[in-house]
């Protein structure tokens, strides 16, 4: 079913329009970081200076998580697999990252690890929306380019909702806010 999923999104959806939006949605240098540090500075100077580190934390406790994880499981990515006929945003087979280990996703991990976060320090629905469905592509984006199987993207998922849940709670608490209603409420 693994295999099946990955092909219908690597190779059903794929199209030369999709190919950039993505490269870029899975671009750490050009979307993924940009994002994080504009939401943590954003938090830090509208709300509170321990909103926007914390959030830092979290993403780094969550990759290296993820990374921790990688290194143990050892579960190879899609474009590792020689019997797999990936379709590369150039129409060529992609290709992998350094790293062929692929279990979990960290880009997955991450991207919902700060959903979660955000949503738990009191986040606005609309700002909690548009998170969640930028988490969304992040993860549809690592199944189109052939870098992670959907299982891979799934688990990285669940497990960056936990992390960002978690210390989103905790940061709540230690700030002094123990609901998300009271007055530190992220617009």
């Amino acid at each position: 079913m693994d295999e099946t999923l990955l092909l219908a999104a690597n190779q059903g959806l794929g199209s030369p329009w999709l190919d950039p939006l993505m490269q870029w949605l899975s671009a750490k240098a050009g979307f993924g970081i940009p994002l994080l540090l504009g939401l943590a500075g954003w938090l830090a100077w509208r709300h509170r200076p321990l909103f926007g580190l914390a959030l830092l934390l979290t993403v780094g406790l969550s990759d290296a998580s993820g990374q921790f994880l990688k290194d143990r499981l050892q579960q190879p990515r899609p474009c590792a697999e020689a019997h797999l006929e990936l379709r590369g945003p150039t129409g060529r087979p992609p290709r992998c990252p350094g790293d062929t280990s692929g279990m979990p996703s960290n880009h997955a991990m991450n991207f919902f690890a700060a959903t979660a976060f955000l949503i738990a320090v009191g986040a606005s629905r609309g700002l909690g929306a548009a998170l969640a469905l930028i988490a969304l592509l992040v993860a549809l984006s690592r199944v189109y380019l052939g870098v992670h199987y959907p299982s891979q993207v799934l688990a990285g998922a669940l497990l960056g909702l936990a992390i960002g849940a978690a210390l989103g709670w905790l940061t709540r608490r230690l700030g002094g806010v123990s609901s998300p209603k009271q007055k530190t409420k992220v617009p």
